[in-house]
């Protein structure tokens, strides 16, 4: 079974036709009836989360002639939303939080198997195996799904995401790949699960 993962390097608000296409990848696989599962635990203030989910919403369907539905996650029912969802997007914020909370639910890793996963700045740090932060905590490990080395919003000084810092992750295991990615681009990496 094949697992595919969009990865996005961050500012999924910017009007950007690489933006329109990773959101038409989320959705390319999808049917009538289908659901997108809408991660935002990366926002830890509730109404920023839902502002979000509402404007990636729109920017999800707005990419598809499909009639699906995107569902905002909840804590309580993380593991039943996901085993209903053909695509999950995780959407930006803050990476450790994210990671932590994803942790808590053993199920994810199982759930998601043969699904689109899709995430953007701290939604395709999680499925790493190891994410430049900051400059403050460093290089730190994601959920080691995908067996590489990324760094997000690659190039822009605001988030520490330049070549200075890049060197920081390059000393971790060199056997892993090290994606970089900047702003508005994507990539995709599929996993055999």
């Amino acid at each position: 079974m094949i697992t595919k993962f969009l990865l996005h390097g961050g500012m999924l608000k910017y009007k950007d036709a690489r933006n329109d296409s990773f959101f038409k990848a989320v959705t390319e696989d999808l049917s009538d009836g289908d659901k997108v599962l809408f991660i935002g635990f990366a926002r830890r203030d509730e109404s920023d989360r839902n502002e979000v989910y509402e404007r990636d919403k729109k920017l999800i369907l707005a990419q598809t002639d499909k009639n699906i539905e995107v569902v905002n996650a909840t804590y309580d029912n993380l593991i039943q939303q996901a085993k209903e969802a053909k695509a999950i997007f995780v959407t930006g914020g803050k990476t450790p939080e994210l990671v932590e909370d994803i942790w808590k639910y053993p199920d994810f890793f199982d759930v998601i198997k043969g699904k689109t996963m899709a995430g953007s700045s701290a939604g395709a740090c999680l499925f790493s195996t190891h994410y430049f932060y900051s400059e403050e905590e460093g290089v730190l490990e994601g959920l080691q799904i995908l067996p590489i080395r990324l760094m997000v919003h690659y190039g822009n000084p605001e988030y520490n995401s330049t070549a200075e810092y890049l060197k920081l992750l390059e000393v971790y295991p060199n056997d892993l790949e090290l994606v970089t990615l900047q702003e508005c681009e994507w990539t995709v990496h599929e996993l055999e699960t």
